[in-house]
């Protein structure tokens, strides 16, 4: 009885066997992150040309070292915190309360409510003991001053004051407020006058003040004045 011989099977050839499945590339377009990879390969060959770019201008080449951003100085403000929006050099907390800072020429200067507060203390105090405290000096020329001037001011022309001084030096020594004036607006020679005081003869620094507004904003204001030589 013969026996049968279960068919050959062939064996597997290495040339038929199926290859392994292979990875997909890092940067494949078909995948998240392929499209990663590309806006990043991009955005780092931009940088290296930009950079290259900014190496080479001969002017305005961005310095890679300069802070383009700095901070404001902090102003402090009423409730204690401090406001970095605020640039230096300005008063007050709201927008619309900015002042300027006044000019830094040791000269102090006052405003009209105050010329006009010193006046009723100086009329006050003249009629109740025939002096004052208070002084206004009219720096304007004696055809100005005729014409109108401040109630109890003296004159002293800015440019004759070395001939008009010594008949006024008691009054200006005694006065604690010497408010010195002219026409306001344009007018300098209070100023002039108000420096020649305090350098030229010896009336102390702290106690003269110039009333820039002058008579043009006295009379505006409806503040009394009179004419002639006579100071009242």
């Amino acid at each position: 009885m013969s026996s049968s011989q279960p068919p050959d099977l062939e064996s597997p050839s290495s040339n038929s066997s199926p290859n392994p499945p292979s990875s997909p590339p890092a940067c494949s377009d078909t995948s998240s992150r392929g499209l990663l990879c590309g806006t990043l390969t991009i955005l780092a060959v931009a940088s290296v040309v930009a950079l290259a770019a900014n190496s080479v201008r001969s002017s305005h080449a961005i310095d890679l070292q300069r802070d383009y951003f700095p901070k404001l100085t902090e102003v402090s403000t009423p409730d204690g915190t401090g406001d970095s929006t605020q640039p230096p050099g300005v008063t007050g907390t709201d927008p619309g309360d900015q002042v300027p800072t006044e000019p830094d020429d040791g000269i102090q200067r006052i405003s009209f409510d105050d010329a006009r507060d010193n006046f009723n203390s100086a009329e006050d105090e003249f009629e109740a003991t025939g002096e004052s405290i208070y002084l206004f000096v009219d720096a304007r020329s004696s055809e100005l001053y005729q014409e109108s001037h401040i109630p109890g001011a003296v004159w002293l022309y800015h440019y004759e004051s070395e001939e008009l001084i010594e008949d006024l030096r008691p009054e200006l020594e005694m006065a604690f407020f010497v408010i010195v004036y002219c026409n306001g607006g344009d007018c300098d020679d209070s100023l002039h006058l108000a420096a020649d005081l305090s350098s030229l003869y010896g009336i102390p620094t702290e106690n003269i003040y110039v009333y820039e507004g002058g008579l043009n904003q006295w009379v505006e204001n409806q503040m009394p004045v009179i004419s002639g030589s006579e100071r009242r």
